[in-house]
C-alpha cells in the first residue's frame, strides 16, 4: 500500500513539471531526472517531413541525338518512398527532443507546402497564398519546422566538347544512360530537393543543404563498349534489350540510389539538429 501511494505521489511530480500547451499549440514537455535541481524539461521539437517521391525509378536515357533520347519508369518494387520514411525516422530517433509528424497522415500536399516561405526585404516570411497552409501546421499541428523531400529533373552532369559544354539532366531517380557511338554511360539518378523550413520564427534552412539541391554532377557507376558491360563494383550485365529492363538487370542501380538516400538524410538531421 505504501508502494502505491509513493508512486501515485512521484507521478503528480512529474506531472506538475509539464507546462500545459498554448493559444491551442500541441506541446511535448519531458522532465528528465538531475541530482543538483530535480528535474530538467526537456521539450521536444514536432518536425513535420513529406515524401513527395514516385513510388517507381525512372530510366532517363541521353543519345547521341535528341531523337534517340527517351524515358521510361519502371514498376519494379523498389519501394523508395517507403524507405525514405523509414531512414528519416531511423535517423531522428538518435534526437531526443525531436518528434516527427508524418504531413501526409493530415491530408497535406506537397503542393501546400513546397515554397512555404520567400524572402524579401532582408527577412524570410510566409508567401503570400501560403498563409492556410502556415496555420495548419503551426496552429493546428504544433509544428516547428517541416522537411519537404522531393523528386524531380536535375542535373547530372556537363557534357562538354569541342563545341561547348550543355548540361544533361536526369528527369527522375534511378537511372540515367549517355550513349555516344559504341560507349554508354551509366549514372545513379540521384533527383531529389530537399527543402527544410523553419516555422517560429519563418526561416529557410535549404541554404545548409545546398550540397544536395544544387549538386551538378551524380555519380558514375558503369561503362560499357560494344553492349559488354566493363568491370564494376555494383555487379552491373549489360541488358538484354536496353529499352526494356527487367527487374533483375535493373537491380545493381538501387545500391548506390540507397547509399546516396542514407546520406542525404543525416544531412537533413545534422541541419535540424543545430538549427
Amino acid at each position: 500500500m505504501f508502494k502505491k501511494i509513493l508512486l501515485l505521489m512521484m507521478l503528480s511530480l512529474l506531472t506538475a513539471c509539464v507546462p500545459p500547451a498554448q493559444n491551442g499549440t500541441p506541446s511535448t514537455t519531458i522532465s528528465m531526472p538531475n541530482q543538483s535541481n530535480g528535474s530538467i524539461p526537456l521539450v521536444v521539437k514536432r518536425v513535420g517531413y513529406l515524401v513527395n517521391v514516385s513510388e517507381y525509378p525512372l530510366h532517363t536515357h541521353i543519345g547521341t541525338t535528341k531523337l534517340t533520347n527517351f524515358e521510361k519508369r519502371y514498376r519494379f518494387g523498389w519501394r523508395i518512398p517507403a524507405y525514405i520514411h523509414n531512414r528519416l525516422r531511423s535517423e531522428f530517433n538518435t534526437l531526443r527532443n525531436v518528434k516527427l509528424v508524418n504531413l501526409a497522415k493530415y491530408g497535406i500536399r506537397a503542393d501546400e507546402v513546397n515554397g512555404l516561405l520567400s524572402y524579401a526585404d532582408g527577412r524570410w516570411g510566409v508567401r503570400r497564398g501560403k498563409e492556410s497552409a502556415y496555420a495548419k501546421l503551426t496552429s493546428r499541428l504544433g509544428l516547428s519546422a517541416i522537411i519537404i523531400i522531393n523528386e524531380g529533373e536535375k542535373q547530372a552532369l556537363n557534357d562538354c566538347g569541342m563545341l561547348g559544354c550543355k548540361k544533361l539532366n536526369a528527369k527522375g531517380y534511378g537511372l540515367l544512360t549517355q550513349s555516344f557511338l559504341n560507349r554508354d554511360e551509366f549514372y545513379s539518378a540521384t533527383a531529389f530537393f530537399v527543402h527544410i523550413y523553419k516555422l517560429k520564427p519563418t526561416i529557410s534552412l535549404d541554404p545548409k543543404i545546398a550540397e544536395i539541391n544544387h549538386s551538378q554532377k551524380m555519380t558514375l557507376v558503369a561503362i560499357s563498349k560494344n553492349s559488354q558491360a566493363e568491370p564494376n563494383k555494383i555487379g552491373f550485365v549489360y541488358p538484354k534489350h536496353f529499352k526494356n529492363w527487367t527487374e533483375r538487370e535493373f537491380a545493381p542501380f538501387r545500391l548506390p540510389l540507397i547509399k546516396y538516400i542514407d546520406g542525404m538524410s543525416r544531412k537533413i538531421v545534422d541541419i535540424v539538429r543545430s538549427n
